[in-house]
């Protein structure tokens, strides 16, 4: 069963969402891009935490409600791209990058067997409460 939240992160009332589980909750909120789970817990902190990136880690939040952390998400979609969050804790930003066909001079630089490449070069950027429209240019979402 699902149903909107308001987000502990950017407090947002209609783009936060709670997926109930027979086991655990699940939240995604499409607004600021934070994600969490009930199992996500202060105990449960150093796992939770694993190899994620520097920002991700340090932008982190506790929920002191329902007393789990929150994280910014990082959307893989294969062929559609990849949606992540990049800059310094106290300024960054939503980032989507494309994949690519491979040029031929890229070819003979990265090898033969490459088709395609993540262009983040080129990655668009979008601000850190603008989450939604990253996910719509990945074409992951219509209307929320």
């Amino acid at each position: 069963m699902e149903r909107v939240i308001t987000c502990p992160i950017c407090e947002s009332t209609d783009h936060c969402f709670e997926e109930m589980q027979e086991d655990y909750s699940s939240y995604m909120c499409f607004n600021c891009g934070f994600m969490s789970d009930t199992r996500f817990t202060d105990d449960a902190e150093e796992t939770v935490q694993g190899d994620s990136s520097l920002l991700i880690n340090e932008l982190k939040t506790f929920d002191k409600e329902r007393k789990i952390w929150w994280f910014p998400s990082v959307v893989n979609m294969g062929a559609l791209g990849l949606i992540f969050p990049e800059g310094s804790i106290n300024n960054w930003s939503w980032k989507y990058a494309t994949v690519k066909k491979i040029s031929s001079k890229e070819k003979k630089d990265l090898g033969d067997q490459y088709e395609s490449i993540l262009d983040v070069k080129s990655a668009k950027t979008y601000q850190k409460y603008d989450f939604l429209s990253a996910c719509k240019a990945m074409g992951i979402v219509k209307d929320i």
